[in-house]
């Protein structure tokens, strides 16, 4: 079966100059594994510490959860696709669709008529979606169509780039 490439990996393949990847800081990591420390260490320290009271249990509890957060966030930090010319950051959003509306929808996105996906069956199950990352303002923006074939979602149809004006459209029926 012939793989389509994916929204990612088009902005992935795109110009550092127009679409760029970040992720978040490091700080908040940091921060959280400082006031872990601080609360371990600080804990024979506090008054009434040595009374046998709950306020003791409690800043180790603390302190090993925020420090334990604090190792995981370092490591596991979210990505972000940002658009370069305004810096706006490029978010993806789906809408879900009836499985048998599969071929419908994938029509509609190949010819760009977004007037028509008003018109088609909305879901509550992710079996059937249309995949949209766009910037806030609409500058930049693609849709693509993701079906659910059992075991795996697969790219149903090739990434499509919309103008502005066609991005402000489909951003209006996103939060209609």
């Amino acid at each position: 079966m012939e793989t389509k490439e994916s929204i990612e990996q088009i902005l992935d393949h795109m110009d550092p100059n127009t679409v760029y990847k970040t992720k978040s800081s490091i700080m908040l990591s940091i921060i959280a594994i400082v006031l872990g420390v601080a609360c371990v260490v600080f804990n024979g320290k506090m008054p009434g510490a040595s009374e046998g009271g709950l306020l003791s249990p409690l800043s180790i509890v603390v302190g090993i959860l925020l420090l334990a957060w604090g190792i995981v966030s370092i490591f596991v930090r979210k990505t972000r696709y940002k658009y370069a010319p305004n810096k706006q950051t490029i978010s993806f959003h789906e809408l879900l669709f009836d499985v048998k509306e599969r071929d419908r929808l994938i029509r509609i996105v190949d010819e760009g008529n977004i007037a028509e996906l008003k018109k088609l069956k909305p879901a509550v199950s992710d079996a059937l979606k249309l995949r949209i990352a766009s910037t806030p303002d609409g500058t930049l923006c693609y849709s693509q169509v993701v079906a659910y074939i059992p075991f795996e979602f697969v790219n149903a149809s090739e990434a499509r780039k919309y103008s502005p004006s066609e991005a402000r459209e489909l951003l209006k029926m996103l939060r209609a």
